[in-house]
């Protein structure tokens, strides 16, 4: 039950001191106010919006977007249950510690290098990206997306759960390719 929609005035709960979580458009406002948010229930939708930092600790129940905004850095210790969508963005490197449960769309977006130990519970979209390797202990849920980057190898270590994107990756001697990515790997 979402007591947000219930509630009979929504703009009372803005701001409420009793509470630590916010709901996603409640959140929106106050970070876009520069106030300190640290637990989303539900969505945040931040695309578009001049937005250029996050708070430590935050955690987002359901997805967040980043799409098309000044963003360069995530805080520490980011928690995003759903999708973490930072497609366009000129984000430049990941924090340590970064969990996402969904997806995590880096296309187009000049990141160089992931973070060791990196979780991704759903896809991973690094297309067109100036990637050139991957960190130890990269465990990506389902697919791996790589195409039109200029990656140079991948790690020993790599686990991915379905598909390996490999189309129009120069640089990748696919020919030598641990035997277990074989099968998942889309040339």
């Amino acid at each position: 039950m979402n007591l947000y929609k219930l509630h009979s005035n929504p703009e009372e709960l803005i701001g409420h001191a009793d509470r630590d979580f916010y709901f996603g458009d409640e959140a929106k406002e106050l970070l876009l106010q520069g106030k300190e948010v640290t637990k989303v229930i539900g969505n945040l939708y931040l695309g578009g919006t001049r937005i250029k930092s996050l708070p430590d600790n935050l955690t987002v129940s359901g997805n967040l977007y980043l799409g098309i905004t000044p963003i360069k850095s995530l805080p520490d210790n980011l928690t995003v249950s759903g999708n973490l969508d930072l497609t366009g963005t000129p984000i430049e490197s990941l924090p340590d510690n970064l969990e996402v449960g969904g997806n995590l769309n880096l296309e187009r977006t000049p990141i160089k290098s992931l973070p060791d130990n990196l979780k991704v519970g759903g896809d991973l979209y690094l297309v067109d990206t100036p990637i050139t390797s991957l960190p130890d202990n990269l465990t990506v849920g389902r697919s791996l997306d790589l195409k039109h980057t200029p990656i140079k190898s991948l790690p020993d270590n790599l686990t991915v759960g379905r598909y390996l994107g490999l189309y129009d990756t120069p640089h990748l001697d696919k020919a030598n390719l641990p035997e277990y990515l074989r099968a998942a790997a889309g040339h």
